[in-house]
């Protein structure tokens, strides 16, 4: 309709936000584990808004590390079925990018993924300006000034307020399939509004893979239509993933949900399935070379550390699983200190201490296998 089509030179772009970011790796590794090298910079996100330009205020003299790493710069190294059988993470040359020099920007937008990079040494400033648009008033499109018109803003600005919002807007629902079915809604409106948009076929798939999980357990659900196979349920999940890994191609989130979603309906029909094994070393070998490169993937390669080391070890593969979980001995401390930083998201933390000691525990079980 044309409400909802707008074309980009009916636009009119303004700064909605603005923020001054300093990067201080003096100060992030003042409570550091001996020998162990913090940085200071900020995880892989999306910004809200059109673009965002990213404006350098020191000299590169003053800092080591940092600049902005986006997610599709691994976009080279993923085929259509993931990463290559033989992967040589040794050999990826991947580097954040940087503005030029002080005064000078780097502009993205705002739906590509990206991280700010570890600053390892120093400090670094930026100014970060956010671009937003929405359509000009009908009235004054003849030359002369015109004005924002907040009602119509463009489709992939209502699909990214429709996916931030969702979790927000469905807990007010009485039961928790209300809750899934509001948030699968919103997702299938931002697919509406961009149907090429990967991030909400991906948040669908998970909406979609957490309905299954409720359709185990009858007496969570209080409301559960009994009319809904469970097999369907996962079908439709991995279709969404699918579709997700089209247009997103590098998200080591997306590969280790897809995984989850695979392994659970080679459980159901008691037949395996090459393709979790396929998923979570993709979301491994991406979460390792985007944390190499200096990305904060954290509780995400974590999950992901603790789901393919456990699908190994369902297959009698002790070493290998060996050799993915040992990937979690080095992140305990680390893990401890972060925790003590952010101690306002208690819940958070404290799901990620659970999965680095389970992910422990299925270490130290594999170890005895391979002793006997």
């Amino acid at each position: 309709s044309k409400e909802t089509t707008i074309h980009p030179k009916d636009w009119e772009l303004y700064v909605y936000d603005s923020l001054f970011i300093r990067y201080n790796a003096t100060e992030a590794n003042i409570d550091a584990v001996i020998g162990e090298r913090v940085g200071a910079g900020q995880p892989l996100h999306r910004d809200l808004g059109y673009v965002s330009v990213n404006i350098m205020l020191n000299s590169q003299r003053e800092f080591e590390g940092g600049g902005t790493f986006f997610e599709n710069q691994l976009r080279s190294l993923i085929s259509e079925d993931g990463v290559p059988e033989l992967f040589d993470e040794a050999a990826v040359d991947v580097l954040p990018l940087k503005p030029l020099g002080v005064g000078h920007a780097l502009v993205h937008y705002s739906s590509d993924r990206h991280a700010g990079a570890a600053t390892f040494g120093g400090v670094r400033d930026i100014l970060v300006i956010f671009v937003a648009a929405a359509a000009r008033n009908e009235n004054e499109k003849d030359g002369s000034q015109s004005t924002v018109t907040t009602g119509r803003a463009p489709t992939w600005e209502r699909a990214a307020r429709l996916k931030s919002t969702s979790r927000g807007n469905c807990s007010k629902c009485s039961s928790i399939v209300d809750h899934l079915a509001c948030r699968m809604l919103h997702h299938r409106l931002a697919i509406g509004h961009v149907p090429n948009d990967g991030e909400a076929w991906h948040y669908l798939g998970m909406a979609m893979l957490e309905f299954y999980e409720v359709l185990q357990y009858p007496d969570i659900g209080n409301s559960n239509p009994d009319s809904i196979e469970g097999e369907d349920v996962l079908e439709l999940s991995i279709e969404c993933f699918n579709k997700a890994t089209r247009h997103t191609p590098c998200d080591g989130r997306l590969y280790n949900n897809l995984g989850i979603a695979l392994e659970r309906l080679s459980e159901c029909r008691r037949e395996s399935d090459e393709r979790i094994k396929r998923a979570y070393k993709t979301s491994f070998v991406i979460h390792s070379v985007c944390e190499k490169i200096g990305c904060d993937v954290g509780a995400d390669f974590e999950r992901t550390i603790l789901n393919y080391g456990l699908h190994l070890s369902k297959q009698d593969d002790f070493e290998g699983a060996i050799r993915i979980l040992s990937q979690i001995e080095s992140r305990a401390a680390s893990s401890n200190k972060n925790s003590e930083l952010t101690s306002g998201s208690m819940h958070a933390n404290d799901s990620r201490q659970k999965i680095i000691q389970d992910a422990k525990g299925l270490l130290s079980f594999c170890a005895s296998q391979i002793a006997k």
